[in-house]
């Protein structure tokens, strides 16, 4: 044979005839393995090749592996609507085994060479088509807080990127936002 490698399929039996060309095995060499992870819509825009990756696989919990993505796939996948992320990894011990699970977090170049704000999603109030946040105002001897809408820009996490609405440095409210909403609503201001 001119390569070596682990067989994965066998397309004949001893006695069969084959012709020139015919395959006959499928020998893939398992030294460098390919990692596949689905990532979900709502998490593209903050992944792109390069990107530092760290992951687990199921079968080998102690073990924590660290690569960078080699490829996202321009298509998504309409039925689960993800998106497949590929990392390369050498694995010249051959631990690592085709179909095995693995779990993985990705540390997003995008996300951290971003200057933009984060906000949680705790904070804000989501009402149809618009976002609202409640912003604390300064200087006053008992809390107080005021209407604000912003327009949201993708999700990262937990949290959710501000396009438009509010300035580094300003307060808001990031639990008990529903309870301020509704005793806004009772003294008749905006809600």
């Amino acid at each position: 044979s001119p390569i070596s490698g682990t067989v994965m399929k066998r397309h004949v039996a001893q006695g069969d005839y084959v012709k020139t060309g015919d395959p006959m095995f499928l020998v893939t060499d398992l030294s460098k393995v390919w990692v596949l992870f689905d990532a979900y819509e709502s998490d593209i825009p903050w992944i792109s090749e390069g990107d530092r990756l760290k992951f687990t696989i199921q079968s080998i919990p102690e073990r924590t592996f660290e690569t960078r993505v080699t490829w996202v796939d321009p298509f998504i996948d309409a039925k689960t609507r993800t998106v497949r992320v590929r990392a390369e990894l050498q694995n010249p011990g051959g631990e690592l085994k085709p179909e095995m699970y693995a779990r993985g977090t990705l540390y997003s170049t995008i996300a951290e060479s971003s200057d933009r704000l984060l906000i949680p999603g705790s904070s804000i109030l989501w009402t149809g088509k618009r976002s609202v946040v409640y912003v604390k105002v300064p200087d006053r001897e008992s809390p107080s807080f005021l209407y604000r809408e912003v327009s949201l820009g993708p999700k990262a996490g937990d949290y959710y990127l501000v396009a438009d609405g509010l300035q580094e440095g300003e307060e808001i409210a990031t639990n008990g936002v529903f309870k301020i909403d509704a005793a806004a609503q009772l003294e008749g201001k905006r809600s």
